[in-house]
Order: C-alpha cells, then sequence, then structure tokens
C-alpha cells in the first residue's frame, strides 16, 4: 500500500475530499540548483490534487488522514495504460508496413498514420475498461487519521 497524508478540506455524510500535497523528485535531486527542468516544474506544476473518497470513518474539516492506493492496482494499471499500447503500436506498424510494401506507398509514414489512430483507439477502450470495470482496485482508501 503506498501511503500519502492529505488534509481533509470538505465532508459530505459517508463522502471525504481530501487534498495532498504533489511530491516532486526535484528536490531530492543534486543538480536543482543547475537544472532547468526542476525550476519549470516548479513553477507551472499544480502543488495540490484533490481527491473524493467514500469512508466509514468520522473525520472533520482540516484533520489530517492518511490515504492509500495499493500497489498491486498501480501496477496492473501502469501495464494496462503503457505496455499494451506500446505492443499495439508496434504490432499494428509491422502489420501495415507488410501490407504496404508490396505497393508503392511503402514509405513508413503511411505505417505509422494507421498504427498511431489503432494505438489512440485501444488506449482508450483500456482507459474505459479501467474507469468502469475495475474503478474499486485503482481507488484510493482512506486508512486513518495522522497524528503529524
Amino acid at each position: 500500500m503506498i501511503k500519502e497524508t492529505a488534509m481533509v478540506i470538505a465532508v459530505d455524510g459517508d463522502s471525504v475530499t481530501v487534498e495532498a500535497a504533489i511530491k516532486s523528485t526535484c528536490n531530492a535531486c543534486q543538480a536543482q540548483s543547475d537544472c532547468g527542468t526542476g525550476v519549470i516544474s516548479r513553477a507551472i506544476a499544480p502543488k495540490t490534487e484533490q481527491l473524493t473518497l467514500r469512508t466509514p470513518m468520522t473525520v472533520h474539516v482540516g484533520q489530517k488522514v492518511i490515504v492509500g492506493i495499493p500497489e498491486a492496482g498501480i501496477l496492473s494499471a501502469s501495464a494496462w495504460l503503457y505496455l499494451l499500447p506500446l505492443i499495439t503500436f508496434m504490432g499494428a506498424y509491422s502489420a501495415f508496413m507488410s501490407v504496404l510494401s508490396g505497393t508503392a506507398i511503402a514509405h513508413e509514414l503511411w505505417a505509422t498514420i494507421p498504427s498511431a489512430f489503432t494505438t489512440f483507439v485501444v488506449y482508450k477502450l483500456i482507459a474505459y475498461k479501467l474507469k468502469r470495470v475495475e474503478s474499486t482496485k485503482y481507488q484510493p482508501v482512506l486508512l486513518g487519521t495522522s497524528d503529524v
């Protein structure tokens, strides 16, 4: 379980809205004073994220709580959203190149365009599946209150 401390900003029955600070790895990097990426990420990146969770726990506004996300959910969602579209693109590109190799339009660009479209469609289908079918597997949960 990946845990993060958040602040309760709203309570509505069993729904709790929490706000957590987004942590950047740029703050821990030794090259942060010489790195333009760290400066840009600190300047334009949002600093907080809000989540609405359902919980039977009694909490009040301003209280610090611990929010957890299961690692298995993050790993499987990452595999679905990153690996499968990549494999789809490579397979579609190979298939389109083999089909187009016997024609006069055998340029790589003509295989890239339908491959990108196929990958986009597969990505949207995966996102729909993850959102609808297995949404509880990836939902953060309120683990308890924080003493910090």
